[in-house]
């Protein structure tokens, strides 16, 4: 029974709201790229994964032929990391 009172960090954090969700985090990198939801041709990924002891979203999304990259901080949405390339 103990185990079933347990509940993991992430299911904590999404519970009380100190996380952003995907949406969130892929809007935030949207809107830095300049870009709205409409604009973009493809939305390739949006994972959460740790990197240096912190969540981090890593987002992909295509638009106009451009691929763009960006690492989005999962607690206070700063964007950690971006890159644009002609796909």
């Amino acid at each position: 029974m103990k185990d079933m009172n347990k509940l993991n960090d992430e299911v904590l954090e999404n519970v009380s709201g100190g996380m952003l969700t995907q949406d969130e985090a892929l809007e935030r990198a949207m809107t830095h790229a300049g870009l709205t939801k409409g604009q973009v041709d493809f939305v390739k990924r949006v994972e959460l994964d740790w990197e240096r002891g912190r969540k981090v979203y890593e987002i992909t999304f295509y638009q106009g032929g451009f691929e763009y990259e960006y690492d989005v901080d999962a607690e206070d949405g700063s964007i950690l990391k971006f890159d644009k390339d002609w796909d």
